[in-house]
Order: C-alpha cells, then structure tokens, then sequence
C-alpha cells in the first residue's frame, strides 16, 4: 500500500515538474522582433523665423517584447547636413509590450542656411533600413552680389535693377562712376520677385572688348547661393537682363 502512495506521489510530482518546465518555457519563450521605420523619407521648408523645429521618428516592431528596449540607429555618411545643425540621442525606445516607439531630432534653426537643401539619414543597426530627412530654411530676402570690372573708362559705366511691373528702381549706380576704377563690387538684399538688371555706357560702346576687357556678373549669395543670374561683356549703348529671386 505504501508503495503505490509512494508511486502515486512521485507520478504527482513529475507532472507538476513537466508542466513548470512548460510554463517557463512560455514566459521565456525567446522573441527576436523585427524593426523598421514607419516611413522611409520626410521633406520640410523650415520657416524663416522659425526659433524651434524637430523630426518626429517612430520604429514599430512586428512583434511585442516582454521588457522595455532601445533601437540603436545611426546617422550614415551620406549625410549631407552639418552635425551642428541638428540634435539626435541615436536611439528609440520601445516600451515593453508595445509596437512602437518615437524620439525626435531636433534642428538647430539658428545655424540652418537656406542655401542648399540638406539631408539626414538614418539607419536601423538591426535591420540596415534607412530613413531620409530633407530640409531646407525658407528664404524670402535674397543677397545678391554684382561685380563690375570695367574697361578703360570707368566714368562711361552706369546701372539699375528695376522691379517688373512695377518699374520701381530697388537700386543702382547712382550714376556714372569716377574715371581711373578697375572693379566695383556690391551686396544687395532683393525681396523674392521678377527683377530686370540693366547696364548702360555713356559714349555707347560697352565695357568691352575695344578698350579694355570688362565684363559684369550678378549671382547670388544665399538662397541656393552661388547661382549666377546675369552676366555679360559687349552692348551698345546699354544692355538688360531679367532674372527672378529665389
């Protein structure tokens, strides 16, 4: 009698050991969720007097996990935007039993240019995918740049930048320059508009090529900087170009 309690005991007992084992092996049941971003690119315009201005970036995964974990993500060299211009921890934390997760990338407004167009690109270290944040800082005053390297006679030289439709002259020489001037150069803030630049010689035979090699160029300094809008060497007695800003 005692050996079939005994045994009935043991049977007991080995079944509530098999079943722990089963239910443990639930819990810890190994989970390798996979990430990825929720979109893969994001063009904005930031505002010209923006004072803040940030990236929202959320990660889901295809599946929970039963503790709280972070995303590593990096920036790829492809880069094109300046580490200064933007502020990001490099990771995203996904709360246990949740799909998702977000943080932020915050841009650095003071130091944004609105020469170019700018990008971040971010990459997931687990799964290689990649996300692209473009931006660029709205531009609504112009800096423009005109160079005049004149001919033998400096004094014949004059010009204006007049506003289309308008006609309102938004500057100029002033009139003729002095005599004995090699180069004359000058910053001018425009506001966005149709412009026309014209360039005119008193004795009506240009700055160049009969005496002297002038010539004159207008390009700009920002908004997408470095662009040349008119230039030019022989006219007549005077020469107009239009060109619109930004």
């Amino acid at each position: 009698m005692k050996n079939k309690i005994y045994l009935l005991t043991l049977l007991i007992s080995i079944g509530l050991l098999i079943n722990s084992c089963d239910i443990n092996s639930e819990e810890y049941q190994s989970v390798s969720p996979v990430d990825s971003f929720v979109t893969t690119s994001t063009s904005v315009v930031v505002a010209e007097n923006a004072t803040e201005f940030s990236f929202d970036i959320t990660v889901q995964s295809s599946e929970t996990y039963t503790a709280d974990r972070s995303v590593p993500i990096s920036v790829t060299s492809s880069s094109t935007a300046n580490g200064l211009e933007y502020t990001f921890n490099g990771n995203v934390d996904i709360i246990a039993g949740q799909l998702s997760g977000s943080t932020i990338i915050e841009l650095n407004t003071d130091l944004l240019s609105s020469d170019t167009e700018k990008t971040i690109i971010l990459r997931l270290l687990s799964t290689s995918e990649e996300i692209t944040l473009s931006y660029i800082k709205e531009c609504n005053e112009n800096k423009i740049s005109l160079i005049i390297d004149f001919d033998n006679f400096s004094q014949e030289t004059s010009w204006e930048i007049t506003e289309d439709g308008s006609g309102n002259i938004m500057a100029s020489s002033g009139g003729l320059y002095n005599s004995g001037l090699d180069l004359f150069t000058d910053e001018i803030v425009l506001p966005n508009g149709d412009y026309t630049f014209t360039i005119m010689d008193s004795f009506g035979d240009g700055i160049c090529c009969g005496w002297g090699n002038g010539s004159y160029q207008l390009k700009k300094l920002n908004c997408a900087g470095g662009d040349i809008l008119v230039e030019g060497a022989s006219f007549g007695s005077s020469e107009s170009m239009q060109f619109s800003l930004p």
